[in-house]
């Protein structure tokens, strides 16, 4: 089974640390309710501070992203959903219907895992634009002891990723746009893209790969020896979907994560837990969340992903594929003027939201030429007059170039 990696690359600056203003989605309402026709700078200002304690759905962030058409407004809401992605679901977005029996839930579950062996690999030949706003925290001083921080909340046992502060701390890091191709059952890179990538490698940074099919791969396949239980039903775009909590113990894991480790990378396989959402009826995967259970000693960091998939349009017909993913660390940063000797780590929080879209086929465009005679060639009188080979081009845009030194790269 192919490893999903998950690469974190960073660089300390200082900064204070922010407060922030613990709310719930129906808090949120209520003061959203009340900024309601106010300017752009005002309602983000008021937004700036507050931490959510519940996700925010996509289809909630739109609706409140269209109630408020601001620019800066939709930055803060954006970062207060992607911050939530990893906490509990409000009760409004849970559909009170009974638990399916325990044979409707295993038949779930085989539809995913057959989903994910079958449909994934058989997606046609296609171009998508993947675009990454990247938002990263100044280094944030630890207790050497880590007595006294509260880095998550306990949910049925499991840590969530708590605690990220509030909109204002993550400050804008820049924006990234690149073409992803999709060829043979894989995402691929040619040599231009493969160059680009190199040249342009930033110093610091989240990246992340997978989407594209590996992280379900990996999460179905230790999920399915694992334990995986039943939580709930919950209000899809339509119909409700299944939403399962599974946990994969660290000798178990397929899960791989990258740290640096003096002039090399170190690759650890810790236990994770997270959530998958299925379309009971065809097994598609519309969400997965992966959080990763940091060992000793590495504890006090945290590592995790969530990546939304819907019906998208590649040529005439409808496919299941990425279109909203999300991930978020809080790692140390090893830095003399922010980690003095004996007062322990600065951390820093460092966030990707990432979006899918213009999903393209990969075609290619034959030209053939009359008379056998091409541009800059010349044919002999009484020659065969025959076509040459059509020669073959992918109709593909060249990815752009970073405009800031955080990068994505996904999906392998």
């Amino acid at each position: 089974m192919r490893r999903w990696a998950y690469l974190l690359l960073l660089v300390a600056t200082a900064w204070p640390a922010l407060a922030a203003k613990p709310m719930t989605v129906e808090q949120l309402e209520q003061v959203l309710a009340k900024l309601s026709g106010k300017p752009d700078t005002k309602v983000a200002q008021e937004l700036a501070d507050v931490e959510m304690t519940q996700r925010v759905s996509s289809a909630r962030l739109a609706r409140w992203e269209k109630e408020f058409p601001g620019t800066r407004t939709h930055e803060v809401l954006m970062k207060l959903a992607d911050t939530s992605a990893f906490l509990k679901a409000p009760m409004s977005d849970v559909v009170p219907d009974p638990a399916p029996d325990a044979e409707t839930q295993q038949r779930m579950l085989w539809l995913a895992v057959e989903y994910v062996r079958t449909t994934i690999t058989q997606l046609p030949d296609f171009y998508a634009t993947r675009e990454t706003k990247h938002y990263e925290s100044a280094p944030e001083q630890q207790p050497e002891s880590g007595v006294g921080h509260d880095l998550g909340l306990v949910v049925n046992g499991i840590r969530a990723l708590e605690g990220t502060g509030g909109a204002k701390s993550l400050p804008d890091a820049g924006t990234y746009s690149a073409t992803a191709t999709y060829r043979d059952g894989r995402e691929v890179s040619d040599a231009d893209a493969a160059k680009s990538k190199k040249e342009n490698q930033p110093a610091i940074g989240l990246t992340t790969t997978g989407e594209f099919g590996p992280i379900l791969g990996v999460v179905m396949g230790d999920a399915a020896q694992s334990d995986t239980t039943w939580l709930r039903w919950e209000q899809g775009d339509s119909e409700p979907v299944g939403v399962f909590r599974y946990s994969v113990p660290e000798d178990q894991s397929h899960y791989a994560i990258w740290m640096p480790a003096g002039a090399k990378m170190a690759e650890l396989h810790p236990a994770y837990h997270g959530e998958i959402a299925i379309d009971p009826e065809t097994g598609a995967i519309l969400r997965v969340s992966v959080v990763a259970e940091m060992p000793p000693p590495h504890e006090e960091m945290q590592a995790a992903i969530m990546v939304e998939y819907a019906p998208v349009e590649i040529g005439d017909r409808s496919y299941i594929c990425p279109v909203r993913g999300v991930a978020l660390s809080k790692v140390p940063v090893a830095s003399a003027a922010t980690a003095p000797q004996g007062t322990g780590e600065a951390m820093q929080t460092q966030l990707n939201d990432v979006a899918f879209t213009n999903y393209r086929l990969f075609r290619s465009e034959a030209h053939i030429v009359e008379g056998g005679t091409a541009a800059g060639e010349t044919t002999a009188p009484g020659a065969n007059s025959a076509p040459a080979p059509p020669a073959a081009t992918p109709s593909a845009e060249a990815p752009a170039a970073p405009n800031a030194a955080p990068r994505t790269d996904r999906g392998r």
